[in-house]
Formats: C-alpha cells, structure tokens, sequence
C-alpha cells in the first residue's frame, strides 16, 4: 500500500513500530505548520488498516508478539471516535497480541470530543503517551498560530486526561510571541505546564518556512521574529520556572540551536547552565538557524 504524504512521528519515537489510521489533518491550519498542506484528512478503513498490520506481521515474523508500543501515523489519529479507535485497536491486538502502549498526536479539541468514560476504555484498551501541541500558553499567541484552541481549553481537556490516567507529553515551541514577549511567553508556558504535569516536555524553535501563513506574516512585517539570543532566554526562563520534578525535559530536536535533555529532578540545573553558556558565550551568527526550508 501506498501511504499518502509524508509519515511524521516524534523523535523521541524513532524505535516505536509505526501504524498508518489517518493521512493529512484534521485541522490543518496551524499558521506555522506546511507538513500536511497538500493532503486531505482522511481515516483509513479497517480493511486498509488490516493490511498493513498483516504486512507488519509477515515482516517481524515470530518478533511481532514480542512487541510492545505502537504509535498510530497521521497529525491526529485521536480525531477518530472512541469507537472507531477501539475498533482498530481490536485489530492491532489480534496481530500484534502483546501491544501494551498505543500512542499518537492528539489535538485538544479531540479530546473534547471524547467523554470521559470514552478516556476510561480508551485507557483500559492501552491508550497512553499522547503528543499533545501546546505550542504556548498565551491566547493572543495561540489565536495568531491559528490552533483553534485557548489556554483555558487546553487546562480543561489535559486535566482530563490526568483524571483518565492517561500519559502525555506536551509539544511547547519557543519563539511563538515573537520579539521582545519572551519573558512573558516563558512564565505563561510555565504556569500552563505546572498545572498540567505532563511526563513529558518536547521543545522546538519556531520556523517561518516557506509557503506558510507566518512566512507570509513576516515578510509584511505583521509578525517580528525574536532573536536566537531571545528563544534561549525564553527557554532559561521557562525551563526556570518549571516545578516538575519527575518530568522529561526534550530540547533535542533539529531546530533548537542547543541541545539539551534530562529528567529536571536530575538534570535541571545542569541544563540551566548550559543554556546560560550559550546565552553568555554564543553570538548570533553562530547560533543562526537556517529555518525557512523542509518541515517541522
């Protein structure tokens, strides 16, 4: 079969098994976002979803009842119904028999869609890890990304998923409130995730690339970059103020300019030094970006 469009995952699921449920997204109107333009939302059938999961099981041979996470292709998977999801997860155990994580994207607003007695089966069937994109925690910032969502939705519906037990990892992206709104973008972000408790925090900068509303916005001046300088203190200053002892910090994705990870009960301050070397030490030419090409 022929998968339509490029297939995205996390980095930090570079060794997870990839399962195609959906093509393109749901929403696909993120100002800042090209990755999906081109390719219509749709939900692949069972009988699509079947085949590939026998395809996966021909592949891994006697191995496939040995492996444990999965993680569902598609900008937001979760956009199916509770019965819908169930359905293809009935399907995944019935090839892959010892799958116990089933993890995807996950906009807020598909998790509205669910009650919470759908969250509770979802849970009891291996849902778990969801990828969800916070982005920012200032609503001007999050209307001007086009998310479709607020702050207030974001506490309501993550909140939730805590109540389910349901584990996830909150997709935050420096750079959003554009210059001189770092300090205040980063106490925002700080005060949404203490509330939150994700396991996990996956930081990205934010790139103009080309063909996207924010390239254009840039280019008429409607919307003013902050500096690298100013991304890092943002995250100095995020990074700060976070009181998430057993949380993941992730800040090793290609377009940050400094590589950071740990678990912040550990590795918090340490981390805290680094970005402040850079920031001490670190021109803007040598911490340029070239982040108007490819994807995020």
């Amino acid at each position: 079969m022929k998968y339509n469009g490029n297939i995205y995952r996390p980095p930090i699921e570079a060794n997870t098994l990839l399962l195609p449920i959906t093509e393109g997204c749901s929403h696909n109107g993120c100002a800042f976002c090209n990755m999906y333009q081109e390719i219509p939302f749709r939900m692949l059938s069972l009988a699509e979803v079947e085949e590939y999961l026998g395809a996966i099981r021909k592949e891994y041979g006697a191995f496939a009842g040995r492996i444990q996470r999965i993680y569902l292709v598609g900008a937001d998977p979760f956009a199916l119904s509770a019965a819908r999801l169930l359905e293809r997860i009935r399907l995944i155990k019935k090839y892959l028999p010892n799958i116990k994580i089933i993890t995807m994207y996950a906009r807020v607003d598909n998790i509205t869609h669910k009650s919470d007695s759908d969250l509770a089966v979802l849970k009891e069937a291996g849902v778990n890890d969801l990828y969800i994109g916070v982005e920012c925690g200032l609503d001007d910032v999050l209307e001007n990304l086009n998310k479709g969502y607020k702050a207030a939705d974001i506490r309501r519906e993550v909140s939730r998923l805590n109540a389910a037990g349901i584990r996830h990892s909150d997709l935050l992206m420096l750079g959003t409130a554009g210059k001189g709104r770092g300090a205040e973008s980063a106490q925002a972000m700080a005060d949404l995730e203490n509330e939150l408790h994700p396991d996990k925090i996956l930081i990205n900068t934010m790139s103009a690339f080309v063909g996207t509303r924010l390239d254009r916005a840039i280019k008429e001046g409607k919307f003013i970059q902050a500096s690298e300088r100013e991304n890092l203190e943002e995250e100095r200053d995020f990074l700060a103020a976070l009181n998430l002892p057993d949380t993941y910090f992730w800040s090793l994705h290609p377009l940050d300019s400094v590589r950071i990870d740990g678990i912040l009960r550990e590795e918090k301050e340490d981390m805290l030094k680094t970005i402040a070397y850079a920031i001490d030490h670190a021109d803007n030419v040598n911490i340029k970006r070239i982040s108007r090409t490819g994807n995020l």
